[in-house]
């Protein structure tokens, strides 16, 4: 359905939970998502559980610096995540679009020692991160 269009990870959804990690930073894309939630995001008016075009276009063409990927230390796997709801502002956590079926390209996260699993996957791929010494609670 959606895709990383950059090609550093597998899994859009387990992009979207890079991403999420750094929303509260300052990264190469900080100014361009905050005018595309201005754009969309904040005038959204439909009841509907539909997927913003320009949001999903906007984060799988979303290319993530060195720079970028060097700013996560943490991640945390689950369906209330800020993200989501800039791509489906009305999301219920209830579908499947966002679950992560794959953490390929994790391995571009040189600083990452946290995870977090709520959700959003299998708990099995929590054990890829754990044979990489990363600790998961």
């Amino acid at each position: 359905m959606f895709q990383d269009k950059s090609g550093i990870f597998e899994d859009f959804g387990f992009k979207l939970v890079v991403i999420n990690s750094l929303l509260d930073k300052e990264t190469s894309f900080t100014d361009a998502l905050e005018k595309m939630n201005e754009k969309y995001v904040d005038t959204y008016d439909t009841d509907g559980f539909e997927c913003i075009p320009e949001m999903v276009e906007f984060f799988e063409d979303l290319k993530l610096t060195k720079e970028d990927l060097l700013l996560i230390t943490e991640l945390c796997f689950d369906g209330g995540e800020d993200i989501y709801f800039m791509i489906m502002p009305n999301w219920d956590g209830e579908s499947e679009e966002f679950n992560v079926k794959s953490v390929g390209g994790f391995e571009n996260l040189l600083n990452l020692k946290k995870v977090e699993y709520i959700a959003m996957c299998s708990e099995e791929l929590m054990d890829e991160f754990k044979e990489k010494g990363i600790e998961v609670i």
